[in-house]
């Protein structure tokens, strides 16, 4: 299958958001801000808290949705990463076709699956561009932490 974009600058989200999926993952900031683990209530609440804020940009707040294990090692991925997210800020980034569906729970370990498109579109423009995440997405690992879930 030939994917035909209308621009280079919706190739480019196409690529940093695949990559951003990939590694599952934000951080922010300097690499020696101490970031802490907030987490959420339900596995589902935690992997969609992790995907709303790293694609705003807000990788300080994605951070705190990471287990204590993989937080620092996940932001040091993205410490050199600002002009792309500052790039980021030109599109449009629509979560809202995602499902959150818990495939395992056990008392301090979930998966979730995470069903459904990321559609993304240029600001000011109408191109838009699907990224499914049925297969990358199919098994995010979570660790509860103090209580709280966090993507792991």
């Amino acid at each position: 299958m030939t994917i035909i974009f209308k621009s280079k600058a919706m190739l480019f989200a196409s690529l940093f958001i695949v990559l951003l999926v990939m590694t599952a993952c934000g951080g922010g900031g300097s690499a020696d801000e101490v970031v802490v683990g907030v987490g959420a209530d339900t596995p589902e609440e935690a992997v969609q808290g992790f995907l709303e804020a790293a694609f705003s940009g807000d990788r300080t707040r994605a951070a705190t949705f990471v287990c204590n294990a993989q937080r620092e090692l996940m932001r040091g991925m993205y410490a050199d990463m600002n002009a792309a997210f500052t790039a980021l800020e030109e599109f449009e980034v629509d979560l809202s076709e995602l499902n959150y569906t818990i495939v395992s729970e056990e008392a301090t370990d979930a998966t979730v699956a995470v069903i459904g498109d990321i559609v993304i579109r240029v600001a000011g423009s109408e191109e838009e561009r699907r990224i499914n995440l049925d297969e990358r997405f199919k098994a995010v690992k979570l660790k509860k932490e103090d209580e709280l879930w966090r993507v792991c």
